[in-house]
């Protein structure tokens, strides 16, 4: 039958294992397409289930302040700037750094995308807010 990740999975403190590339599969995930400009998905999805993305976990910055405004992009570029200066977050991404988003309208979780392993679970009613960046 069909298990949920949301229900299955449950706070790890387990350390990274690096992977074998050679011998790693890697499973389909649980996604839909999502369309520019808006990237919408249905609210009934994600009451009643949950979508997946493939993304990069570069780092965890917990020294944001509260004043940050998630929607200007020279805030956003100077705080990444400012953590990749201070060796918070690498310069270049890799495959070691691959993740899994789950998102359902309980909460958010992010597995290593190789052996799964929970990095963080996060209730959706905790995150005040969320900005996405693409700079090139």
């Amino acid at each position: 039958g069909f298990v949920s990740p949301i229900k299955r999975l449950v706070w790890s403190k387990s350390s990274r294992r690096p992977a074998d590339r050679g011998s790693v599969y890697r499973r389909p995930l649980h996604t839909v397409p999502l369309y520019a400009p808006d990237y919408l998905i249905h609210p009934e999805r994600l009451i009643f289930d949950y979508v997946e993305k493939e993304v990069k976990f570069l780092g965890h910055l917990t020294w944001v302040s509260v004043s940050l405004n998630p929607s200007s992009r020279d805030e956003l570029l100077q705080l990444l700037d400012a953590a990749r200066q201070l060796k918070v977050l690498p310069l270049k991404t890799s495959v070691d750094q691959d993740c899994i988003l789950s998102l359902s309208a309980r909460c958010l979780l992010l597995t290593w995308r190789d052996n799964e392993k929970l990095l963080m679970r996060i209730p959706t009613h905790e995150i005040a807010a969320a900005s996405y960046l693409r700079d090139d």
